[in-house]
């Protein structure tokens, strides 16, 4: 597959073989129309470039990696997406971004399941999930890892400060995962900490909106999701589906044991509703009252 050929090859590249690389990860689906000489100037290179570019990868020249990237779109096409100035009215705007995170998504169904297969199948194996990501993008993890904990999945979330990835990759076993989330920017603190546990020998998957993060091209596996968006700014639409995807899937390997742990969680809340029917009322209102008094007297 080209984008696994770009990740091998990008820390080798000369700056100008990189722009190549970056272009072709970020705008398949319009490389896929473009010749050679017309891709040249998109970048701003030579054509002769884009053919040393694909030599350099592996292809005997653009022709042979214009086709497989062809194959990898199947058969997408070019989309313009509408700009949200555009939407005459809040529905038309909304309409037009459900349908773009759709159309993500039904995109990245038709050319990276695989990779979620291959994902599923390292989650599913693991002793313990250790989320890693930057920016926002911690706290997508941190909703993931607690989603995981409620199917008695050990998971964790960390933000790739050094003394906490140093704590957690050193504590890591042979048997746990790391998923990285990088949506958004170069994600270099998150993409050490996939470094570091890939040179460990540990599994390691990122889930990028772009295949020549840093994360991406240290992982094991790498699974691209379209960010595009007719907002102008990179959707996570697509992201937080694949993860629910993922959830999903590996919910539906421990039916049994998730029904049983909703049955004893229910059961739970129900002697916490029995608890407070029976609490007398002095016994909540007292505490409020006692508080309030040692408070309002600083406000006064």
């Amino acid at each position: 597959m080209f984008k696994d050929r770009i990740r091998e090859h990008y820390k080798g590249l000369t700056p100008g073989f990189r722009k190549l690389a970056d272009y072709i990860m970020e705008n398949t689906l319009d490389v896929a129309f473009l010749t050679a000489t017309r891709l040249s100037r998109r970048v701003g290179v030579d054509p002769a470039t884009v053919v040393r570019f694909s030599q350099e990868i592996g292809y005997s020249g653009y022709r042979e990696l214009s086709l497989e990237i062809k194959e990898y779109v199947r058969a997408q096409v070019t989309e313009t997406y509408q700009a949200v100035e555009d939407s005459a009215t809040p529905e038309e705007l909304l309409r037009s971004l459900v349908e773009n995170t759709a159309r993500n998504f039904q995109y990245f169904v038709t050319t990276d399941l695989s990779n979620i297969s291959a994902a599923v199948e390292l989650l599913r194996n693991a002793n313990q999930i250790y989320l890693v990501a930057e920016e926002m993008g911690y706290d997508l993890a941190n909703f993931m890892a607690k989603n995981l904990q409620s199917l008695g999945i050990s998971a964790q979330a960390f933000y790739p400060g050094m003394t906490e990835t140093a704590n957690i990759i050193s504590q890591m076993q042979e048997e746990d995962v790391l998923l990285a989330l990088a949506n958004e920017g170069p994600s270099i603190d998150a993409g050490y900490a996939v470094k570091l546990a890939h040179a460990r020998g540990l599994h390691t998957i990122c889930i990028t909106g772009s295949g020549v993060a840093l994360p991406a091209r240290e992982a094991e596996l790498a699974i691209i999701v379209p960010i595009k968006s007719p907002a102008n700014v990179p959707s996570f639409g697509a992201e937080t589906l694949i993860l629910a995807l993922l959830w999903e899937a590996l919910a539906s390997e421990r039916k049994e044991e998730v029904a049983l742990r909703s049955k004893k969680r229910r059961a739970q809340m129900a002697n916490l509703l029995q608890i407070r029917a029976e609490t007398p009322e002095y016994e909540i209102s007292a505490p409020h009252d006692l508080w309030g008094s040692q408070l309002l007297p600083e406000h006064q």
